[in-house]
Formats: C-alpha cells, sequence, structure tokens
C-alpha cells in the first residue's frame, strides 16, 4: 500500500523537458539545454514546493533520472553523485543494489553515520 504507483514531476519541468528533447533528440543534450539555461533552470527551480505535481510514465521518468546522471557524470564528474542506502542490517537486498549502482558510475556511497550523525562510515567500529 505504500509503494508508488505513478511518478510524478513538476508540471514545468516536464513541459521544459519535452521541448528540449523534441529539439534535440538527444536526452543528455535535452538535460544540458535545460540545466545550462539559467532562464530555464530558475523557471522549474522557482515552482518547487508549490505544488503542480504530474504523472509521467516509468519510462520518461526513468530516461529524465538517466540523463541527468549522465549529464552530472560528463560535466562536472562522477564524484558529484552520490547516495545513500539502508544499513544493511535493515535490507542487504537495498543496501547491496544501492552500493553496487554507485560503484559502477564511480559515484560515492555515504553510510548512515554519515547521514543521520556525521562521522566517518567507520566511526562506531573505531570508537564502539
Amino acid at each position: 500500500p505504500v509503494r508508488i504507483k505513478y511518478p510524478l514531476i513538476r508540471s514545468s519541468l516536464l513541459e521544459l523537458w519535452r521541448d528540449a528533447l523534441a529539439l534535440h533528440g538527444d536526452p543528455v543534450k535535452a538535460c544540458h539545454d535545460i540545466s545550462g539555461n539559467p532562464d530555464k533552470r530558475n523557471r522549474y527551480q522557482h515552482d518547487r514546493g508549490k505544488g503542480g505535481l504530474v504523472r509521467l510514465s516509468w519510462d520518461e521518468a526513468s530516461t529524465i533520472i538517466a540523463a541527468s546522471l549522465v549529464h552530472t557524470i560528463q560535466r562536472y564528474g562522477p564524484d558529484r553523485i552520490f547516495g545513500f542506502t539502508p544499513i544493511p542490517a535493515m535490507s542487504m537486498v537495498a543496501y547491496s543494489a544501492g552500493t553496487r549502482f554507485l560503484s559502477l558510475i564511480g559515484g560515492s556511497l555515504i553510510s548512515f553515520y554519515d547521514w543521520y550523525a556525521d562521522l566517518p562510515p567507520a566511526s562506531p567500529q573505531i570508537w564502539g
């Protein structure tokens, strides 16, 4: 009952995305067009927190996510992508899937302790 059934996106970002994709044909170029243009970037960033979310297909959502990851890696390097997964004791499958993905793309993993306690990953083992 708590599973996400439909992905949602800000309507202004989806409109920009579809226009840029139609113009460029390449999802990564479309992502660069949106994030590299200050007016376009300000348009969808200004809409944060105001609602206006609309449904999109899982395929389109996956394409947007993949394009943004590739764009970020090409422009800033893979170390600019980081993620947090549950601690292994909570869900070994979720932990291993998240860490494997981040490792394959060259991203960085932050741990439960980085996220909640602002400590280095090995601090519980070091300090007990």
